[in-house]
């Protein structure tokens, strides 16, 4: 399996490929965001962990995504996944 940092890396790459192409960017800019800070928190740029709380990747997902982009969504359900164990 991908580690969480490739994983993140790969996932904001396809949203951000997706932002190009997207007449409704907004979710999209809010995962990015989401992204980002995971991204941060895995290489240990931030430490503000107890923003993790806020995180709304999956409900985006589920929303926003499914069904007519099933390949970002089950990445973003891999993400929240990985965010759990970071949890722990």
């Amino acid at each position: 399996t991908m580690n969480r940092l490739s994983l993140f890396k790969q996932t904001l790459e396809v949203c951000r490929e997706r932002l190009k192409q997207s007449p409704t960017p907004q979710p999209l800019r809010s995962i990015e965001k989401q992204l980002e800070y995971l991204i941060d928190l895995e290489e240990g740029r931030r430490s503000d962990v107890e923003r993790m709380a806020d995180l709304n990747l999956g409900l985006l997902a589920a929303r926003e995504l499914e069904p007519h982009d099933m390949e970002l969504a089950n990445l973003i359900y891999e993400v929240t996944d990985a965010v759990k164990q970071m949890k722990k």
